[in-house]
């Protein structure tokens, strides 16, 4: 019995899903999940080590980083095995924890954002009357308080995610039927839309206030444009790469997904990008700061080329 030609692009369409999910889509991950441990571990190490580069600002990019951290390592290994096998086997509790800490991260992420932008706010348009706020200290504040805050808000993502079994063959974790809509429309709202039209508000502001701004000195004004230009590139990237992933959640909820092959690769590839923006932050730094890039190559090297001690003792 001949496949008629529809048949056969059905079943090549299925097998090049089945090929994204299990196998392209992993292999993303893995390279996040390396990449990613690598970058921000050297983020966290460098911030930590060097006096120099504990600065206001990079308490924040080290806040981004322990937060990349923790979503890295709870979550990109199940997310991988999931994938792989088209099967939760790890429980209710762990898919509780591990959702709980997507929700979690994310909004520490974005919010972490809006402070690194109000806080390029005040030192460039109100540098002199806003010092007082500007010291590590009250970041430390800001830090400590922004995670309880995010921990207990997102108690109720928690509890409302369950493992599902629509068949033998196939089981996940996802939410209550009655909880996804008012879920997915809050976390865009508050994890997405609002904290980005914020973050470009003040932006705008900043750059109105720069064009205004005539006696600046050129080595000043080069600095800040420098800074200016990493944070932009930050928020930039966790912008576009999480954008698929809202949308996809909100026409799921409020309109039909198409079911053609080529979108369901297409949500492989995106949920990879929401995943993959916890190791940008550190390819960014590398990138545009020579500082960074100079403190990431000791942090790295040192130990090798460091000369032994050979005083006498």
């Amino acid at each position: 019995h001949a496949e008629s030609p529809q048949e056969h692009v059905v079943t090549a369409g299925m097998l090049f899903v089945y090929y994204m999910w299990t196998y392209v889509g992993p292999a993303i991950l893995g390279l996040i999940f390396v990449v990613g441990v690598i970058g921000n571990s050297l983020v966290i190490t460098v911030i930590l080590s060097k006096q120099s580069m504990r600065t206001v600002t990079n308490f924040l990019l080290l806040n981004l980083a322990v937060a990349d951290m923790a979503f890295l390592v709870v979550c990109i290994p199940f997310t991988a095995h999931k994938f792989i096998t088209m099967k939760w086997i790890f429980g209710d509790t762990a898919c509780k924890v591990v959702q709980y800490f997507v929700y979690v991260t994310a909004y520490i992420t974005v919010y972490t954002l809006v402070a690194i932008s109000a806080l390029r706010y005040m030192t460039i348009v109100w540098s002199t009357q806003t010092q007082f706020i500007r010291t590590k200290r009250n970041v430390i504040v800001f830090i400590v308080s922004i995670w309880t805050a995010t921990f207990g808000a997102n108690i109720p993502v928690m509890l409302l995610h369950e493992v599902k079994y629509p068949s033998a063959a196939f089981s996940y974790c996802g939410l209550e039927r009655n909880a996804v809509e008012p879920l997915f429309l809050t976390f865009f709202i508050l994890s997405y839309a609002l904290p980005l039209i914020a973050i470009i508000l003040l932006y705008v502001l900043i750059l109105f206030h720069l064009r205004q701004q005539k006696s600046m000195l050129e080595q000043t004004r080069e600095r800040t444009n420098h800074v200016f230009r990493i944070i932009v590139a930050v928020i930039a990237v966790f912008a576009f790469t999480w954008l698929p992933h809202h949308v996809n959640s909100l026409v799921s909820v409020y309109g039909a997904l198409p079911t053609q092959t080529w979108y369901q690769a297409l949500r492989v590839l995106w949920y990879c990008m929401a995943y993959g923006n916890s190791c940008a932050n550190p390819l960014i730094y590398n990138y545009g700061s020579q500082e960074f890039r100079k403190s990431f190559k000791e942090a790295i090297f040192c130990k090798y080329f460091k000369r032994p001690n050979v005083s006498g003792t």
